[in-house]
């Protein structure tokens, strides 16, 4: 391993010829955050339709968040994936996630790994406000060495047959997983801390699966997942077009009632519903991105017109576009004063 220091203003820079990352050390009264607040609240997509993470410092792929959810957050519901690995451990109240069109409820003390590129959302299981601790690491910060890699990560991150785990309540696992989420964000501004933890984790991972499970070469033979992610990816290449079901579906090369089976098993939405969030989603990046009226955006989104815009988007975010706008777009800040008074949400 290579490994050269770099020093400026305080800060300590190492860079490491296997991770191929920066790795900035603070001093220990400081925590970084770069974290990008207009993005919080918002899934970023990849030209791929993958989720660009909002890592806590982007010269490091990890984010780390105390999260918290209640019905109609825009977070909620929002089908994505991403190659990295995603830890969720429930602190208070009970949240729900869907893997792959499977819904898994976690109590209280119970975790979730969600694995490498798997379909998945959250979503609420209660009416009032539920919280948790979420980290999202890339896989790469476990591959110290070739044989590392090779033995004890590809074989689990490449494994169809293992979409999730999850760790339930009652367990010593799940016990572990809560102690490492809490270690892990005590640890944000820490990158060297953040990967020893990850190494714990995945140790409890590891020790969690069985070995016929884990390390067996699975070979696929749902294709499902496939062919929702080309629907998927059509439907975000084509939402400023008159777009319906049939085109949907032909961009899968599945009849209408599969196309509308696989939407509800994976996104709880039909196409025509999730062309829609799709939409929603994209006014907002415009908004929060450029200057363009109102009636571009809608125009650029395949909206009839910017009053049909405005009114679905508060249907979704709680705000008009124009406050959004005004906002800079910290969905966070205007998703929780909009459900404060319904849900008891505290600041």
């Amino acid at each position: 391993m290579i490994i050269m220091v770099i020093k400026n203003s305080g800060y300590e820079y190492y860079h490491s010829a296997i991770y191929g990352i920066i790795v900035r050390k603070c001093p220990a009264n400081e925590r970084i955050s770069d974290m990008r607040k207009e993005w919080m609240g918002l899934i970023q997509r990849n030209s791929d339709g993958s989720e660009t993470l909002n890592y806590n410092d982007e010269s490091f792929p990890a984010y780390i968040h105390n999260g918290w959810i209640v019905p109609g957050a825009t977070w909620g519901n929002v089908v994505h994936f991403h190659e990295d690995l995603e830890f969720v451990t429930v602190v208070d109240g009970r949240v729900g996630f869907s893997v792959n069109g499977k819904n898994i409820v976690l109590e209280k003390g119970e975790s979730i790994m969600i694995n490498s590129k798997q379909i998945h959302f959250i979503y609420t299981v209660n009416e009032s406000k539920s919280k948790y601790i979420v980290y999202i690491l890339h896989p790469r910060l476990l591959c110290s060495s070739f044989p590392v890699e090779q033995q004890y990560v590809d074989p689990i991150i490449n494994n169809e047959n293992v979409p999730y785990i999850h760790f339930k309540t009652g367990t010593s696992c799940a016990a572990k997983m809560e102690t490492a989420a809490r270690e892990m964000l005590a640890s944000i501004g820490n990158n060297f801390l953040i990967t020893k933890s990850f190494f714990v984790v995945w140790d409890i991972v590891i020790n969690y699966m069985s070995a016929e499970i884990c390390f067996d070469n699975v070979e696929r033979n749902d294709q499902s997942v496939d062919i929702i992610k080309n629907m998927l990816d059509f439907t975000r290449e084509n939402l400023d077009k008159n777009i319906t079901l049939d085109d949907i579906a032909e961009s899968g090369g599945v009849s209408k009632t599969y196309c509308n089976a696989l939407f509800k098993k994976f996104t709880n939405r039909s196409p025509v519903e999730n062309l829609l969030h799709t939409r929603v989603e994209r006014v907002a990046e415009l908004l929060l991105n450029t200057e363009l009226p109102m009636s571009d955006i809608a125009e650029k989104t395949g909206f009839s017109g910017a009053s049909y815009m405005s009114e679905i988007f508060k249907r979704y975010y709680k705000v008009s576009p124009r406050e959004y706008r005004k906002r800079k777009g910290s969905v966070v800040d205007l998703i929780e004063k909009a459900l404060e008074d319904k849900y008891c949400v505290k600041r």
